[in-house]
């Protein structure tokens, strides 16, 4: 590959030359990089961490082969291969996408999924030689929750139809859609609709190419919501979906349209819940006087689904997400946070959950799907997931000294729950360990006994431990957090220990054979405008990619020194 060259201000080259020329090997990428850096303006005491190799060199291999040194990136940034790519390359086994792989990235409002960056991180990934880790297939955070709460009427629209006279003839008033690819002649397809009315009516469902219709199709309906299915083989190739109702006068409500081939599962209708204020597709004839247009349900409107319904329907969302998302992969991703965050905080033993569905942020699966929604998710990763995936549940605080380990204790039980019929099988458990150095002795001795405890908790489960998401702030003697730009050279380096004492001691408890990884969050501290731990130490780089104390701390911990 061509030279990488670093351009340094102040001389700093000196700083980075281990990771230069661990670029210069390890990386597959042959782009030219420039950039540039500022000095510290303590540099002497930094000089020694020129002698510090990059990272994944600090781990043998003959006795943990299969451990993954992994880090946490922003897919947009690692696709434009400049310096978060290079440092990714020389550094770590495994790349875990901060938000790219997660529900509310991907589904749009309508249901729809646009995988693309997956499906661009994957290849760049591959090409790179990184794996990637899977983050996440279910979570309750950071879901589509117009979309899924709109799959189980908590919040429902509809399209509304209203006619203001009845007309002699049943094409007086038409409504199309045609927002699809001509249909296949031969091929059975299948339209299915809720449907109600102010009164009794009756619609005529002609399929059409503007010249040949299909006759022959009605549909009849009443004041209550009506489910409508009805299968036709076309001779010609349609285009419309054509429905008339010119003898109607009043209100038409149509909701959950969808049409399907014999040959495809997929919907050939967009936002067919009309959860969205898209009507792209849905038109009518210039000259008719009609109105038609998206609206909210009112109260007694719901289409009221039973409890079961509702399961069922959110485990084929929860299905389309799977497929789509193991589609998108194309089997390079093998190992996954197949449940990520579910034990409860203020009860460490229960999921978590919201029963009266009024938290408007989050979206909790196990509300519809029961305690063993689990199973659900863990069964369709392997389905379409293919041979010789690694499942992970993962969670944060299991290292928690304020209740003695209680969460880690209570995930383990619910693992041996959720594995309790035989069938499931969860390969791992993820760790998260964002944790926070104290400057109180008494509290910081505290936290290193429940990383030791949670260690020893998980080791004894005979399950793959990888520790998931660490990171790392720090706090005063009050428990106040202390920002980057108060933090002393003194504590930095009481930091950088702390990491070393949280590494070395994962390879100390967990045996070998359990030791998939540990993945570093955050590559630098955290910018003062960001979302996570904003303006805080979190690092093994600064801000301007200046290798810290803390990563030094961190390859002691995995030279084992």
């Amino acid at each position: 590959m061509k030279k990488l060259i670093l351009n340094m201000k102040y001389g700093m080259n000196l700083l980075f030359s281990a990771i230069a020329s661990s670029l210069l090997v390890s990386c597959a990428d042959s782009n030219i990089l420039n950039y540039s850096v500022e000095q510290p303006a303590n540099m002497a005491q930094y000089e020694y961490l020129n002698n510090y190799d990059a990272l994944k060199t600090y781990i043998d291999r003959n006795v943990y082969p299969n451990f993954k040194l992994g880090s946490g990136i922003t897919v947009s940034d690692f696709l434009k291969k400049e310096l978060v790519y290079s440092l990714a390359c020389a550094n770590y086994d495994e790349l875990t996408a901060g938000n790219a792989m997660k529900y509310s990235s991907i589904v749009k409002d309508d249901g729809t999924m646009d995988f693309s960056q997956v499906t661009k991180f994957v290849e760049a990934a591959k090409g790179a030689g990184l794996s990637i880790y899977g983050h996440t297939l279910c979570w309750h955070a950071q879901q589509n929750n117009k979309y899924l709460k709109g799959l189980v009427n908590d919040v429902n629209h509809c399209l509304h139809i209203n006619t203001p006279v009845a007309k002699g003839n049943t094409w007086d008033w038409q409504i199309y859609y045609d927002n699809f690819s001509p249909l296949t002649i031969g091929v059975e397809y299948t339209l299915t609709m809720r449907v109600k009315a102010s009164t009794a009516a009756t619609i005529d469902f002609w399929p059409t190419d503007g010249t040949n219709v299909l006759y022959g199709l009605t549909i009849s309906t009443g004041t209550e919501w009506k489910d409508i299915t009805m299968k036709f083989t076309p001779d010609y190739a349609f285009n419309k979906l054509q429905f008339c109702f010119g003898k109607f006068l009043g209100d038409l409500y149509f909701d959950d349209v969808t049409l399907t081939s014999a040959n495809s599962g997929e919907n050939l209708i967009q936002n067919s819940s009309f959860d969205s204020d898209d009507l792209a597709g849905w038109t009518k004839p210039s000259w008719h006087s009609y109105s038609f247009n998206i609206e909210e349900l009112a109260a007694g409107q719901s289409t009221s689904l039973t409890p079961e319904e509702k399961a069922d329907t959110l485990t084929w969302a929860m299905e389309q997400w799977v497929k789509g998302m193991m589609k998108s992969c194309d089997g390079y991703v093998k190992a996954w946070d197949v449940v990520n965050e579910p034990m409860s905080d203020g009860q460490p033993s229960e999921l978590k959950g919201d029963p009266n569905h009024t938290d408007t942020s989050n979206f909790y699966w196990q509300d519809y799907l029961g305690k063993d929604y689990a199973r659900v998710v863990v069964r369709l990763a392997r389905q379409y997931g293919g041979d010789g995936l690694k499942l992970f549940i993962n969670d944060y605080n299991l290292e928690a000294a304020y209740n003695s380990n209680a969460k880690c204790e209570g995930l383990i039980n619910m693992i041996k729950y959720w594995e309790s019929d035989g069938i499931t099988k969860i390969d791992g458990i993820g760790t998260q360990m964002h944790v926070t150095y104290s400057l109180d002795p008494e509290v910081q001795q505290k936290n290193e006994d429940a990383v030791v405890n949670m260690y020893t908790l998980l080791a004894a489960t005979g399950k793959l431990v990888k520790v998931s998401e660490l990171d790392m702030g720090i706090s005063d003697a009050n428990g106040e957090t202390i920002l980057t730009t108060k933090v002393t050279e003194e504590q930095h380096k009481a930091m950088a220990e702390y990491y070393k004492f949280i590494i070395k001691k994962y390879f100390e408890i967990i045996p070998a054979a359990q030791c998939y990884g540990i993945t570093q969050w955050s590559a630098t501290d955290s910018p003062e405008d960001s979302g996570w731990r904003k303006g805080q130490p979190i690092g093994l780089w600064d801000l301007n990619y200046n290798r810290k104390h803390t990563y030094a701390g961190f390859a002691d911990g995995l030279a084992g020194k």
